[in-house]
Parts: structure tokens; sequence; C-alpha cells
């Protein structure tokens, strides 16, 4: 290897050309081999951590939601889970299995859309089109059960903010096994056995199991090192601990044994959704402390909507961790709360940060080349990093 003063530099930005937001990174390169590269994060800066001490809960929501808008419900979920474990309150057991349809579901776009990057990178264009008309379908799946309201609404302190629509299980199980099931075939038919892929990813990009772990790595690039942890089985919170699936795990550490495991839990997701639909309960969705009426038809009712929206529900002081297992891996929020409707203090566990600290380990030794395909297969969001 060349010396310091021997090597040269390059500017690689902006990263991930695929994703949200964007880094710089700063490679130090032996000819065409990278020696060292340093990541530079900042660009996506919003400084939500801080907006969420200024705003109640409800508020909040819409600032979380931004942090990853390609897996809709993932962080919103946290940070309803540390609210409601501040509070000390459960959400009724029907909204409890529509969270987690609605979880899984947005698991399901964030690893098609993960795939459609890491193929792109690779050569493979032609996934692109197939992911983009299956994710359009999912959401407009969504706008109907939801009943056109936000993603990033929907799921609050208390449990959902309306029921989904009538015809919602007959919808999500015709997705699930009459739209869904093609485009993965498809998907595995021009990847997995693809010889172009392959030469890309297979032995590109490996950590090992202990690096991993002492990176703080999680999700499906923790899974892929062999390292068998997944809090929905691990930690199960909702109702996960009723449910039965799989945690795939794969211990080669490379680009493909990311995406084969991405492939394995949608399978695992539409299982996860398929056993709700079976157990689905009647009953309410919100608590009612948390509910504000479905029309605002009497001044009560009207100035309830009012202290909900602009003054919020007090949190109980104290301090609390949640953590939900997000497509990109663990997604916690850390809440202090001195007894007012606003956080004192909300700092949330980015699945992606860990990552990033560690591009320089998964880089070294590679060809420049092979930068963007082991960034596409981390699944790195720059949103989510850059709170």
């Amino acid at each position: 290897m060349t010396t310091l003063q021997e090597s040269y530099f390059m500017n690689i930005a902006p990263e991930p050309a695929a994703g949200i937001g964007m880094c710089r990174l700063v490679a130090q390169l032996d000819g065409e081999k990278v020696c060292r590269i340093d990541p530079h994060i900042g660009f996506s800066h919003r400084g939500i951590e801080k907006l969420m001490e200024e705003h109640n809960l409800l508020q909040g929501l819409v600032f979380t939601d931004k942090l990853n808008r390609s897996a809709p419900f993932s962080c919103v979920h946290s940070l309803v889970l540390a609210a409601e474990k501040l509070l000390g309150v459960k959400a009724p057991k029907r909204a409890e299995c529509i969270r987690v349809i609605l979880a899984e579901t947005g698991r399901i776009l964030s690893h098609l859309r993960a795939t459609a990057n890491l193929a792109a990178d690779t050569g493979t264009d032609i996934v692109y089109p197939v992911v983009r008309k299956a994710c359009q379908q999912a959401y407009a799946l969504l706008d109907t059960v939801c009943v056109s309201c936000p993603p990033a609404v929907f799921i609050r302190p208390g449990g959902i903010k309306n029921d989904i629509a009538p015809q919602s299980k007959e919808l999500i199980f015709n997705w699930l096994t009459k739209e869904l099931p093609p485009v993965l075939i498809e998907i595995e038919e021009l990847l997995t056995e693809n010889r172009i892929f392959k030469s890309r990813t297979v032995g590109i990009g490996v950590i090992g199991e202990q690096d991993a772990v002492a990176a703080g790595f999680s999700g499906v690039n923790l899974r892929a090192c062999g390292v068998k942890w997944d809090l929905r089985i691990s930690e199960p919170y909702e109702i996960y601990d009723s449910l039965s699936f799989d945690m795939p795990v794969n211990p080669e550490g490379d680009c493909y044994a990311r995406y084969l495991l991405r492939i394995f839990e949608i399978y695992q997701s539409m299982s996860i959704i398929r056993q709700i639909l079976e157990m689905l309960p009647d009953g309410d969705v919100l608590l009612p402390d948390f509910c504000m009426g479905e029309k605002a038809d009497s001044l009560t009712a009207l100035s309830r909507r009012f202290e909900l929206y602009g003054t919020g529900t007090a949190l109980s002081a104290g301090e609390v961790y949640a953590a939900t297992e997000s497509p990109l891996g663990e997604f916690g929020v850390f809440l202090i709360s001195d007894g007012s409707e606003k956080p004192y203090r909300c700092h949330f566990r980015s699945a992606g940060f860990p990552v990033m600290q560690a591009l320089d380990l998964l880089t070294k030794g590679y060809d420049l080349a092979d930068v963007r395909v082991i960034l596409s297969s981390l699944n790195i969001l720059t949103t989510e990093t850059d709170r």
C-alpha cells in the first residue's frame, strides 16, 4: 500500500444516491483500492430533537415521522410506545393489532426499496419499475385502510386515531395473496441467481459478528452477520409475543446476505399480517382519555380538540427508553419529562448512525466501485442518522 503522501483523496457525494437525504464521503485511495473512508454527516440535520422540546406529543409525531419517510409508522411507533410507557397506559388490543399490521407493511415497503436501490447500484435497473409499482399499490392500500389519515398522526398515544376502514381485511388479504407475491417472485428471478448481481455482492462489504456487535449494528445488518437479535422476539412489544414467525440469520456478513435476509423478512412480515387478520378482535382503538370524538358538534367537544392539539397531554415526570425493530434496525426513543405537556428532553437512537461509523471498516480494501454497493446494502438513510 502506498504511503499517505503518495495516496490521493476523492470526494464522494452526494450519498446515498437513491436514498433520502445526503452525506459526503472522503475516500483515501491506493489506485482503485479504498484505504480509508471518512463519512461527513450533517447535511440533512434539522434539529428535530431540539424541536421536540417545544411541542407536545401530538405535534411531535409530525417531526418524528420525517426521520424515515421510506418506512411509514416506524419512527412514530417508538415515540408513541415511549410516551405510553411514561404515562403508564396501554393501548387497546385492537389498536395494538392494527399498529403491528401497519409496522409490518412499512417494513415491506422499506425492504423493497432497499432491494431496488441495491439492484440499481449493481446494474440491474429493471427492478426499479417493479418495486415502484408495488409501492404505489401499498400506499394506495394504506390510504384506504387509514381512511386517508396521514401516517404521521395515525399511530398516537393511547391507540390509533380512528378505526380502519370496514373493507380493510379483504383489501389487505388480497394484497398479500394476489398483488405482492408476483412482485417478490419477479425480484428473486431477476436477482437471486443473477451472476452479475452475485459477483458484485458476494464477499463484498464483509463484517464479522464481533465487529458488528462492537459497532452497535442492529436489524438486518446485524442478523446478516449471524447474530440472533430481533426486538420483536428478544424483547417483544405490542402483540409480537403471541405471534409465530422466524428470525432468519446469515453468517456471511456481506452485501448478498443482507439482500437475502430482506427478501426473507418480507415473507415473514406477510405471515405476521395474515396471522393478525385471523385474530383481529373487535373493540375500541383509542383510550377514552385521548379521544376527541368524531365530530366537534358541541362546545365541549370543540374545547377538547383545542386542548389535545394545542396544549397536549401532560406527561408524568420521569425518564423512559422504548425501542422498536424498525426496518433499518433498532430505533429507540429516550424521553425525559418534568411533568409538563412538552418533553424536557427527547433523544433518538438511530439505527443508521452506528453503521455510518463503521463505513471505514466495511469498505477498507475493496474497490472504489464497491462503495456504492456496500452503502445500498446497508440501507442507510441520512435523515434518520442526522436528527
